[in-house]
This record gives structure tokens, C-alpha cells and sequence, in this order.
């Protein structure tokens, strides 16, 4: 397909964190490529956006985006400043008495606003939005992708960057390319604090995030710091990241309206601290900007790459659950993979298609290690035997990469 060491051309799907980061590593190598995206423009999900942190891939995420933007990346973190005095201990706590259980081993990290690094990442690079994509073809040696909106874009690779419920994947493998849905019911808001809330949290628990399980019902509870006044751009105006998950009931729990969802999110936090159910108690206040996640996973990492014409990264190849925070992190090592590879064959090391096995091999090996570790520490944050100092759960130990 590129045996004569030209450049191929990439069609990317999805604008989400990874597509982009890819995008800017193509670009400083004058690589042709386009971005599809599903979304009708850039603010379509931004009330949605949390945070997410990026610890042991925030090396090769450096190395891979321009010097020129990792200031405004340092600038969206959830707290100003925060990684000049971090001490990258993460709590996880007794959530009925608030008391640390395990302080999971630190490791450098930055969290950051999910909607702000991708406005970072996306400065500068030109997006087709409202193009969902909808069918692929292949021919020769290029791949074709024909989008909702009727416009086709033509190239030598197509990468799936766009998701855990990835067209691209579910395309190229309708049979075996659904998700594994853990039997876990995930939902949270982002929820507006007062200074003085928004200290009180900080100085009794943690100043960026921590999390704990229920004793008594083995209900998960997550807090994250997302927004200070420097953000909101209002004195005495603080958002967090309150989130609440727990083990499916065995008889029916009404959970399909917003209603019905807040009324499971107090229901599952009896037994909360004091100090903490006032949070839960915020977020269902507006039960309409509550956000349910339907836990999933897909432990195959695998596909057909269709000659080396189309590829996957991120949550369209290893979406997992969030409990180790390695989702993204992940996903930056599958660009980091790519690339080298990608390098490797236009300096004449490798054809196309060798490249593209290297990359398979790789990111098979790590991520689907990373799919299991991470289910693993979903289930084990809703049993809290697993919940003790020396715990082999991987829900207590180091986050790093295989």
C-alpha cells in the first residue's frame, strides 16, 4: 500500500482526546489526514465533559503534542497550578466513616477538563463535523468511508478513534464486536460548591479526588474537584465531580427516567458519611444533569485490519471501566505505538503492513491486560472485603501501564 515510503493518508473517526492527539503528531510530520466527527460542533458535549487524569502515559503525551500547547494543557486542570504541588496520593476511604483505608502509591499525574484539552488538542486542526460514519469500503489499496451526511472521504488507513459503542469496530466486526455490560449501575453529576463547601472538602478529604466503598452496601462513591473560580469565571462558584455505583439489584429497580434515577442515587447512599451524603443530596437536586454510564467492556482487543487499511485505538479498541483511571492513558500509548511504528516505516525499516502487525502486537499485549485489570477493580469497588492496606485488588495498586 505504501511501499514507496510516501506518507499514507488518515482517515480519522472521532474528535474526542486520542483522534485529535493522533492529528497533531501527523501534523508535525506532514502527514495528510482528515477527522470525521459524529458531533454537530465542538460545543455539542460540553456540558457533559468531567475530568479525566493522565498519569503514567503523561510522558508520551508530552512527547507527542506540540511545545506550543502544553501550557494551555497545564491550564485546564481542574485546579490551577495543582501539579507544582502535588503529592499524587490517591485516598480511598471507609465511605461510612470516612476514615483512609489504603493510600494508593503516587505516581505524576495532572487531572484535567476533559472539554478543555480537547480544545487544546483541536487548536488549529480542521474538523468534518456532523459526519457519523456509516459504511466502509475498500478497494485497491485505499479505504473509502461514506458518512450520514452523504460526503465520502477516501484514504490509505482508517483508524476508529471514535468510542466504546465504535462504528468502526462494530463495522469491521459485526459479529463479535459488542460490549461486555458489567453488572454495575454507574451514574453522577457535576455539581455546583461554595468556597467554603469547596474547602471543606478539600481539607477533610482530598484538595483533587478520592473515592470509597459503603461498608454496609458496597456502594462505590467517586469525588473529584472539576472547577474553580478561574474557570467559572464567578467569585464564589466551584463545580466537583460527584459519581455514586453499585451492584444491580436482584429484584427491579425503576431506573430509566431522570426521576427514577435520582431516586436510586438516594437510595444507595444510605449509610454515606455525613460529611459526604450532602454531596449526593446537590446532585440530585437537578435530577435532569444527572449522567448514567453504562459500564462496559470488550476483552478481545482484536480485529481485522483489512491489509493494514484500517486500525483502532483507545475505546473503540479496549474500552474499559474507569475505576484504575487508565482509559485514556492507554489510548495515548496506542497513538505513542503508532507513531513510532508509523516513523519506523517511512525510514524504510518496515513495510506497511509489518508496521501495522507491530502496533497489533503491542497494543494487544498491554491493553487487554488493562481491560481485565480494570473490570476486575470495578467489581472489586463494590465488595469491601477487597477494601484493606496490603490488597492485591487492582483497585488499590500503582496505576502503570504492562
Amino acid at each position: 500500500m505504501t511501499s514507496d515510503r510516501k506518507p499514507p493518508k488518515f482517515i480519522i473517526s472521532g474528535a474526542g482526546i486520542i483522534g485529535p492527539l493522533l492529528a497533531n503528531a501527523l501534523k508535525a510530520r506532514n502527514i495528510p489526514f482528515v477527522i470525521l466527527e459524529r458531533d454537530t460542533s465542538l460545543e455539542s458535549r460540553e456540558k457533559s465533559g468531567w475530568a479525566i487524569t493522565l498519569h503514567y502515559a503523561l510522558e508520551a503525551f508530552k512527547n507527542l503534542v506540540p511545545k506550543q500547547k502544553m501550557d494551555p494543557l497545564y491550564d485546564s486542570q481542574v485546579r490551577p497550578n495543582f501539579h507544582k504541588s502535588d503529592s499524587g496520593n490517591f485516598k480511598y476511604i471507609n465511605a461510612s466513616t470516612g476514615e483512609v483505608v489504603v493510600c494508593i502509591p503516587p505516581s505524576s499525574r495532572i487531572r484535567v477538563r476533559r472539554e478543555q484539552i480537547r480544545r487544546v488538542l483541536l487548536d488549529g486542526l480542521e474538523v468534518e463535523w456532523d459526519s457519523k460514519v456509516e459504511s466502509i469500503d475498500y478497494h485497491d489499496d485505499l479505504v473509502s468511508v461514506t458518512c450520514s451526511n452523504g460526503k465520502q472521504y477516501t484514504g490509505d488507513v482508517l483508524i476508529g478513534c471514535d468510542g466504546s459503542n465504535s462504528i468502526t469496530r462494530r463495522l469491521i466486526d459485526p459479529k463479535e464486536g459488542g460490549l461486555y455490560q458489567l453488572p454495575i449501575r454507574f451514574c453522577g453529576a457535576r455539581v455546583q460548591l461554595n468556597k467554603e463547601e469547596f474547602d471543606r472538602i478539600s481539607n477533610h478529604f482530598d484538595p483533587l479526588l478520592f473515592q470509597g466503598t459503603i461498608p454496609g452496601t458496597n456502594t462505590f462513591f467517586w469525588y473529584s474537584a472539576l472547577a474553580t473560580p478561574e474557570y467559572t469565571k464567578a467569585p464564589d462558584l466551584y463545580y466537583a465531580q460527584v459519581n455514586l455505583s453499585w451492584n444491580v439489584p436482584e429484584t427491579d429497580e425503576p431506573f430509566e427516567t431522570q426521576e427514577q434515577k435520582a431516586n436510586a442515587l438516594k437510595k444507595h447512599s444510605q449509610g454515606l458519611s455525613p460529611e459526604l451524603s450532602w454531596l449526593v443530596d446537590r446532585a440530585v437536586q437537578n435530577p435532569e444533569e444527572l449522567m448514567e454510564i453504562k459500564l462496559c467492556d470488550w476483552e478481545k482487543v482484536d480485529w481485522d485490519d483489512h491489509d493494514g487499511k484500517v486500525l483502532l485505538a483507545l475505546d473503540s479498541l479496549h474500552p474499559m471501566t474507569m475505576y484504575r483511571g487508565s482509559a485514556c492513558n492507554e489510548g495515548i500509548l496506542d497513538v505513542a505505538e503508532l507513531v513510532k511504528q508509523l516513523d519506523l516505516h517511512l525510514q524504510g525499516l518496515f513495510s506497511w503492513k509489518d508496521a501495522v502487525a507491530n502496533y497489533r502486537n503491542s497494543v494487544q499485549e498491554r491493553a487487554r491486560q488493562a481491560v481485565l485489570l480494570s473490570r476486575q477493580a470495578c467489581l472489586d469497588a463494590h465488595d469491601m472485603s477487597k477494601i484493606k492496606p496490603n490488597s492485591t485488588s487492582p483497585l488499590l495498586s500503582v496505576r502503570k501501564s504492562k
